[in-house]
């Protein structure tokens, strides 16, 4: 019976080559996209479970509201982690991590830029799991000036991974032991460190203030602690060791706080939660969205559903071709349910078919689609077996649901109609064929709207007026390694002297990715810091052309001079660091904090600072637009971190050269790093550029197997009119009028798709706008152009098929009547 079976499915995929090719390329891309978007998800759902107790790692995160400044951090203060490790035996091990960024590596008389580097606990490797290759990992880390380096660094540096004992120079003259080489962490973590220098190094870690964050603390939780209830824990915490340095410091208890509307609360975020679940300030690389996966997740169904819907048309329209065959069959003995699966066969070997011809298009297209997701996603088909489990699973289920239909319906045929040539369709079966293609072009509609209304997400974003220029700037980074400030100065001067450059300015802080975290609070002066007066704004050290040259505005005020010496204890404010403040006319007034002891980062509560208001500039926006502009302070102090350069129109290659040409002639031996603050600026809406890229393929591929169907359909349809067709062409009718009388009937369906699909595509989107503090108007051009390109499609489509039966010789249909 499977012989027989086999054999009349070959003979059928052979003797109708075209509708059998349709069938499997239709289902094959459908499958394709669903293994693509399963491979994906599964990369997504396995960050951070290589740990081997990564069920009981968490990260203590600060969530503050102060002020009116509301943040959530990803950080806690140095004491936090040590303090919660003493107290509490349901502790099994913390760590902390320190990150610093980037470094200079010496290496053979010549330095290189490194990130990846972290100041970490010597518990790092009980708390994570680290895979050590030399060393030992419980003494690696517990004496000063020590690294740990990945295997990937000490290959590059020493061409051999057996370094320990060697040493590491970092930034021209600090010496670090290596006492451990550990594997590269793999690219299924939320951090990705390449050095963990040892946090007995800085003094930072041993202090004890608590109202600073600066610190990554991590807890590995004993058995069956349940983290709601360690929770509880946190306000002891915040009575015995916070609520003194408040009263320290400002003169109010946690209560008087509290009652005042500020917050500070604590919380425990499972370490396999972060990826997907977490955007907090200060993370260590911008996460994953578990909104995203969920959105590709039922793309992939959908796209699956819409391949499935096109075998059903597809096989129903070439329903006549066999209905002689089923009626003889019939004839001949054979049941219904002989019938039904000989009918289930042919689709599950098409389905088979199509899934050898999924797997060659996830091979071909795996690589782009990992570019466009920023993510490095391998396919797995034979190393996992859930997944080997989970594609042979999808594709019987697909074989089986897609040919359900066509099987019940073509076994339903009576032998005496058919072999008349007189069988009827039912009426039910047109309804629900035609319902199929309806629901294809509602989802496929959806899924357009959706990509118009991110890109004019995306250009509102780009084209806003943020508070300053971006274009036509480049900074150049690490400028300190030219070594003293005079020299950093006369490479600027030097700079300066090309036409095409117009300014300069030396700074550490720049909007986008050249700012950090250092909020400090800030009170008006010849008041006591109370929770009412003070407000935490971060501080950015900058010179008298910082301004001029990213073009920002000053609306009260002046900007800072060279020629007034007093400027260098004076600041300029943005808008909402005045409205916090609660200062009207705030010109020559001054502000106050606390002094900080640079060595240790901890306050020096004895004495304060105090800066005159000399400006305020207007609010510019130097976070992601999904965030409201927090306080910010420019203060006229030397920095020496970076030099950004504002140029003309003129030829980039160019102005590189001149800036490279500078700086090798004072420091040869140290690398030239450069970047654009607008490609900066680009890079916080990477994330939504990468959904719009894969949204753009989705609707492709949408709109591809959603025509498909119709192809079916009008296939069907002009199958099934062909004689009608006859008669009307020979009473004259032209190609004109045939095709609006077959397109008629599927553009009132495009129209109901329509109608369905709007209003689904709006609450969608509008609940993606949300995330956005600025964001764009959803008004209904959007979903009109949605409506109009697919309509544009499926008229195409239609009239591919229409034209085809216009042209077809009228004789041929009617020569039996």
């Amino acid at each position: 019976m499977l012989k027989n079976y086999f054999k009349i499915a070959f003979r059928n995929l052979f003797k109708n080559k075209v509708y059998s090719s349709v069938n499997i390329i239709g289902l094959a891309v459908g499958l394709a996209t669903c293994i693509v978007i399963l491979l994906y998800v599964t990369h997504e759902l396995s960050y951070d479970k290589h740990h081997s107790n990564s069920d009981r790692i968490y990260r203590v995160t600060s969530h503050i509201d102060f002020g009116g400044n509301f943040i959530e951090l990803a950080s806690t203060s140095a004491p936090m982690g040590p303090t919660l490790k003493e107290l509490y035996p349901e502790v099994e091990a913390m760590t902390r991590f320190r990150p610093r960024g980037s470094y200079l590596i010496k290496k053979e008389g010549k330095n290189y830029r490194e990130s990846g580097f972290v100041f970490a606990d010597s518990s790092v490797f009980d708390v994570f799991t680290i895979p050590f290759l030399y060393g030992k990992p419980d003494h690696a880390l517990t004496q000063p000036q020590t690294v740990a380096i990945s295997e990937e660094m000490a290959r590059k540096y020493f061409g051999r991974a057996d370094v320990v004992g060697e040493t590491l120079t970092i930034q021209d003259d600090f010496d670090m032991e290596i006492t451990g080489v550990y594997e590269t962490m793999p690219n299924t973590s939320h951090f990705h460190f390449n050095f963990l220098i040892s946090m007995a190094t800085i003094d930072e870690a041993n202090n004890n203030v608590w109202l600073s964050n600066n610190f990554r603390t991590y807890l590995l939780l004993s058995e069956n602690t349940a983290p709601e209830a360690f929770e509880q824990n946190f306000e002891y915490i915040k009575k015995t060791y916070i609520e003194p340095q408040l009263l320290q410091f400002m003169g109010i208890t946690m209560k008087e706080f509290e009652e005042a509307g500020n917050r500070a609360d604590y919380r425990l975020q499972a370490l396999e939660d972060i990826h997907l679940h977490s955007s907090l300030t200060g993370e260590f690389k911008a996460n994953g969205s578990i909104t995203y996966v969920y959105i590709f997740s039922g793309l992939a169904v959908f796209i699956l559903l819409l391949a499935c819907i096109n075998f059903m048309n597809l096989s129903t329209a070439r329903s006549a071709k066999r209905a002689k065959e089923v009626g003889v069959r019939k004839s001949l003995g054979s049941d219904r349910s002989t019938l039904a699966g000989q009918f289930l066969m042919e689709s599950l070997l098409l389905s088979f078919l199509a899934l050898i011809v999924a797997l060659f298009f996830v091979e071909l297209t795996l690589p782009y689609f990992s570019d466009i997701a920023g993510r490095t996603i391998s396919s797995q088909y034979f190393t996992n077996l859930p997944l080997s489990l989970g594609m042979l699973g999808i594709v019987i289920i697909t074989g089986l649901l897609a040919g359900a239909y066509p099987a019940a319906m073509l076994s339903s045929f009576q032998p005496v109609k058919v072999l008349k040539d007189t069988h009827l369709e039912r009426k039910g079966h047109g309804l629900f064929r035609k319902g199929l293609v309806v629901f294809q072009f509602s989802i496929s509609i959806v899924i357009i709207a959706g990509l118009l209304v991110i890109n004019d997400q995306l250009q509102f974003i780009q084209n806003r007026n943020i508070g300053f220029e971006k274009d036509r700037v480049v900074i150049v980074e690490d400028a300190y390694a030219i070594g003293s400030s005079n020299g950093v100065d006369s490479f600027r001067d030097d700079v300066l002297k090309n036409s095409f450059i117009k300014s300069a300015t030396i700074s550490s802080f720049f909007p986008v990715d050249g700012y950090s975290l250092n909020d400090l609070a800030y009170w008006p002066e010849g008041k006591s810091p109370t929770q009412n007066n003070t407000v935490s704004m971060q501080t950015w050290e900058v010179d008298e052309n910082y301004i001029p040259t990213l073009k920002m505005e000053i609306v009260e005020g002046r900007n800072f001079s060279e020629n007034r010496a007093m400027d260098k204890q004076a600041v300029i404010l943005n808008e909402t660091a005045v409205q916090r403040l609660d200062l009207q006319d705030p010109v020559g007034k001054s502000i106050s904090t606390f002094a900080m002891n640079h060595e240790d980062g901890s306050i020096d509560q004895s004495k304060t600072l105090s800066y005159e208001i000399v400006g305020v500039v207007r609010d510019f926006n130097f976070e992601s637009l999904r965030e409201n502009v927090s306080p910010l302070g420019l203060f006229n102090q030397r920095s020496s971190g970076n030099v950004a350069f504002r140029f003309a129109d003129a030829n980039i290659s160019e102005v590189l050269a001149v800036l490279e040409a500078e700086w090798t002639a004072r420091a040869p031996e140290q690398p030239f790093n450069y970047a654009f603050l607008d490609q900066q600026f680009d890079r916080m809406y990477r994330a939504e550029n990468r959904v719009q890229n894969l949204m753009s393929t989705f609707s492709v591929l949408a709109i591809l197997i959603a025509c498909l169907g119709l192809f079916g359909l009008s296939a069907f349809s002009a199958e099934k009119r062909a004689k009608e067709i006859g008669i009307r062409k020979v009473l004259g009718a032209d190609i004109a009028s045939i095709l609006r009388l077959m397109s008629k009937e599927f553009m009132a369906l495009i129209l109901v798709s329509f109608m369905i699909s709007i209003p689904i595509a709006y609450l969608v989107m509008q609940q993606w706008l949300q995330q956005f503090t600025y964001r764009t108007d959803l008004g209904m051009s959007v979903f009109l152009l949605s409506g109009l390109i697919t309509l544009g499609i499926a008229i195409a489509t239609v009239s591919w098929q229409s034209v085809k039966a216009a042209l077809t010789n009228p004789v041929n249909s009617l020569r039996n009547e």
